[in-house]
């Protein structure tokens, strides 16, 4: 993502000053997404683990439910459960706010140090995977928090009651690895996930400039933004389901889960047992669900972002 530095701006531009407005825009751009698109998280995750649970007999949350689809799966959470139990570990959204700033900041740093250019798809890629990395020191810890709390259905003695408790609680009885459990398949989704949707989404906004007859990408209309990021964030987003399907599973199980109903050894034991036990469309679990989850939020995300990064290059 380019961000064209005004001629006359109320100060001088430093490397310090671009970087504190990159980590603000990043952290209200990747909260703001996070909180409206949460609801559709929670459907993800159910939708992924459920078949775990019919494939292997086990019991918890999961075989409690069977879902169609993303929408059955609103409709049946809201009816069954009441409609809070979609919005299940909300209190994490605050912590997106730091995670997404790193996201960005690291981004777009990394774009101006690596060699190659700023207009490079390989150093899109590399800043990506770079930019993940550090994104996941606090998004994965969130991540298992939330999703724990996501595919739990009812309360009940051992269940988590709030994200407090989930952190305390796995904390106590699995120790602090448990809270970083998924974060080399974290890297292994959203490392190929963002060497396929940054260079799809700076090479669509190139389109959207010569279509649209803008002076450059900075200067695109709000619209060809959002339809850029969602083009590029739905296809890398249902590319990559796998191996969140894998990820998401190992990061729900757990001794300190009530609700837990598989019990992996491992990314290979899982892959194994959801292609021995559900076959090939075990992989496809959630994919809608996921896309519906992800393409929206990055839409809302690196819009907001670019947007904010305008207002914020004319005030300062």
């Amino acid at each position: 993502m380019e961000v064209e530095l005004p001629t006359g701006g109320t100060g001088a531009q430093t490397p310090g000053n671009l970087f504190g407005k990159q980590v603000l825009a990043g952290g209200i751009a990747g909260m703001l997404a996070d909180a409206v698109m949460y609801p559709m998280m929670t459907v993800k995750s159910r939708l992924q683990v459920q078949g775990g649970a019919t494939a292997g007999g086990g019991g918890g949350a999961a075989s409690m439910y069977m879902y169609r689809g993303p929408m059955h799966a609103i409709y049946s959470i809201s009816a069954k459960e009441g409609w809070r139990t979609l919005y299940k570990g909300y209190a994490t959204v605050g912590q997106i706010a730091p995670a997404q700033a790193l996201y960005m900041a690291t981004y777009q740093t990394s774009k101006k140090v690596l060699p190659g250019g700023e207009e490079n798809p390989l150093v899109h890629f590399c800043g990506g995977v770079i930019a993940t990395l550090v994104q996941s020191s606090v998004m994965v810890p969130t991540e298992v928090i939330r999703q724990r709390q996501m595919v739990q259905t009812t309360g009940g003695e051992g269940a988590y009651t709030g994200s407090l408790h989930a952190a305390r609680t796995i904390y106590q009885l699995e120790g602090a690895a448990a809270l970083y459990r998924g974060f080399l398949l974290a890297q292994m989704v959203w490392g190929p996930y963002n060497a396929i949707y940054l260079p799809l989404w700076e090479a669509s906004k190139k389109v959207a400039v010569k279509f649209s007859e803008a002076e450059s990408k900075e200067k695109l209309a709000v619209q060809y933004e959002l339809g850029s990021a969602f083009f590029s964030a739905s296809i890398a987003s249902a590319l990559t389901n796998p191996a969140d399907i894998i990820k998401t599973r190992l990061q729900v199980q757990g001794k300190s889960n009530v609700n837990s109903s598989t019990h992996y050894n491992g990314a290979l034991d899982a892959a194994r047992s959801i292609y021995r036990k559900e076959g090939v469309r075990g992989f496809t679990k959630g994919m809608s669900s996921r896309v519906l989850w992800v393409a929206p939020s990055a839409t809302i995300m690196f819009t907001t972002y670019d947007q904010l990064m305008k207002r914020f290059n004319r005030m300062w």
